[in-house]
């Protein structure tokens, strides 16, 4: 499957949906020798996929794989200081990438989320919303997406990360991060496509 963006976001986001197997995506791709040694140690096929079809998206839009690193927390980061964040879930990968700080996260739409959904939604966030499949994975979504962008450990997505504004199509809106006296504010872009719900989060100033 090709690269493609959704006209709905105007950052440089760039997906790709895996219908290759595993031969067909590898093809072509010159791959870090630190890549290829955790690539090996990757059991699942899915996941062996998932994280091909991000390097087959990072070499279409010329970033060198050389030139990604992740930091003590795990998150992705690029040398020449630009922010990138990676997200994937079954069959389909993103990628961002910015001069400042942004997180993407892409989740397919499960009823499972709604067993969950006490360990993550605040009770000002209930106020906010119908509590159904699909607006709880948006609520999931765009706090995942935060995380990644704020990118320190330890941080309880129900009393750290709060959406504060959200519209009534549920697909724009803002949020901060409090942890350690530190505050940070994002801008938030939420987007479904097939079955999945994909969000954005980019720091404002």
């Amino acid at each position: 499957m090709a690269l493609f963006k959704i006209p709905e976001f105007k950052k440089n986001i760039y997906f790709w949906h895996i219908t290759e197997g595993e031969s067909e995506l590898i093809k072509n791709l010159n791959l870090p020798n630190s890549f290829k040694l955790k690539f090996q140690k990757i059991k699942s096929i899915q996941k062996k996929k998932q994280h091909l079809a991000v390097h087959k998206i990072l070499r279409s839009i010329k970033i060198d794989l050389n030139s990604l690193y992740y930091d003590e927390n795990g998150r992705p980061l690029l040398k020449n200081g630009d922010y990138i964040s990676i997200s994937h879930s079954y069959n389909y990968c993103g990628v961002i990438t910015d001069h400042k700080k942004v997180g993407l996260d892409i989740e397919k739409l499960r009823p499972k989320i709604l067993d969950v959904s006490s360990k993550f939604l605040s009770k000002s966030e209930e106020l906010l919303m119908e509590k159904n499949i699909k607006n709880l994975t948006k609520v999931w979504t765009v706090k995942e997406s935060l995380f990644k962008a704020f990118g320190q450990s330890g941080i309880s997505f129900k009393n750290n990360i709060i959406i504060n504004e959200i519209n009534n199509e549920f697909t724009r809106g803002k949020a901060a991060i409090q942890f350690e006296k530190k505050i940070e504010e994002y801008d938030i872009e939420i987007t479904n496509f097939s079955q999945y719900i994909c969000s954005v989060v980019s720091k404002i100033n």
